[in-house]
């Protein structure tokens, strides 16, 4: 769209109409998922608000939109941490505020596109939050986030928020074939995989180690179930060799057992690992709904233990000893 890949054409019609039209907001808060391409309906947005051809924009021809789309629009700022940094302060914030006193240099609006806003800490979002009340005539906000509720209340109530939704598997079947058109044996399960999140079919198709972690880690699905406990130092041993991939194993898991639970259910349509069938099968014949549910909500306790950087090798043996 305009030479933006967005996947939300309809949503970003309504806000480059809002442009034509001079009744944009000075304050927006867009929240969707990585992998939606957020930021990219953000360069959009923002391209609309500095091009010079209002009635048009973004025209595309402009100088403004030629730097825009370059990422060289001194009139668009990105807001992101210091590079030895990891959060968004107060005092970064109150250096900001001396930029948004300065008028555009080109445009008639001043765009800043904050590329996660839930990186802003709560002194941050208050030290701002005046400017955010009483911004300049010229300046537009637009906050990024995968959660809105990681900001302030009274952030939220001044801004408008633009919810980008997961995209239908129809879009996401055109996007991957257009784009992957080698993949076509693995499509069906990577529309379901990905449950409409586009960004998330680019990462596994471009992850060469992607598939061999996802067959190996339902091989050793059989031992993680098993109620042998010499098993367990058999999942121990893989979950060390896998790592830096450990939180990507629990979610296969999680996949996986929803799976198995929904053909005990009798509902292997709505599975996501359809190629895995016949795997599945073997487990779902083995154990029954109860058990398969308890291990699933163990599986979630050993991936939150994994966040809270608890032991690998201690979470691996809680979680095939069974133990409370």
């Amino acid at each position: 769209m305009y030479g933006y890949e967005t996947f939300h054409e309809d949503l970003m019609k309504n806000l480059i109409e809002s442009v034509h039209n001079g009744a944009s907001s000075h304050a927006y808060i867009f929240e969707g998922e990585k992998g939606l391409g957020v930021l990219n309906s953000a360069r959009l947005f923002a391209a609309a608000l500095t091009c010079k051809n209002t009635g048009v924009a973004p025209c595309g021809s402009c100088q403004n939109c030629v730097e825009s789309k370059a990422d060289t629009n001194p009139d668009i700022i990105y807001v992101r941490p210091k590079a030895d940094k990891k959060s968004i302060g107060a005092k970064d914030m109150r250096k900001l505020e001396e930029d948004v006193a300065v008028k555009p240099f080109n445009s008639k609006h001043k765009v800043y596109i904050f590329e996660d806003a839930s990186l802003l800490t709560e002194e941050a979002q208050n030290t701002f939050l005046k400017t955010f009340e009483e911004p300049p005539e010229y300046a537009v906000f637009i906050l990024i986030t995968e959660n809105s509720t990681s900001l302030l209340q009274t952030i939220l109530s001044r801004f408008t928020l633009v919810h980008f939704p997961s995209v239908s598997d129809a879009i996401m079947e055109k996007y991957i074939s257009e784009k992957y058109p080698d993949e076509q044996e693995r499509l069906p399960f990577l529309i379901k995989y990905c449950a409409g999140v586009p960004g998330m079919a680019d990462n596994i198709i471009n992850d060469e180690n992607f598939e061999s972690v996802r067959t190996s880690s339902l091989e050793k699905l059989f031992s993680v179930l098993s109620i042998d406990r010499r098993l367990a130092f058999v999942v121990q041993k893989y979950l060390d060799e896998n790592k830096d991939k450990a939180e990507t194993v629990f979610d296969f898991w999680l996949a996986y057992l929803r799976d198995i639970i929904l053909m005990q259910s009798q509902a292997p349509n709505v599975i996501i690992n359809i190629d895995k069938k016949d795997m599945l099968r073997q487990l779902a014949s083995k154990y029954d709904t109860d058990y398969l549910m308890n291990m699933s909500k163990r599986v979630i306790k050993a991936k939150n233990m994994l966040s809270r950087y608890v032991n690998l090798k201690a979470i691996s043996l809680w979680l095939s000893l069974k133990s409370t």
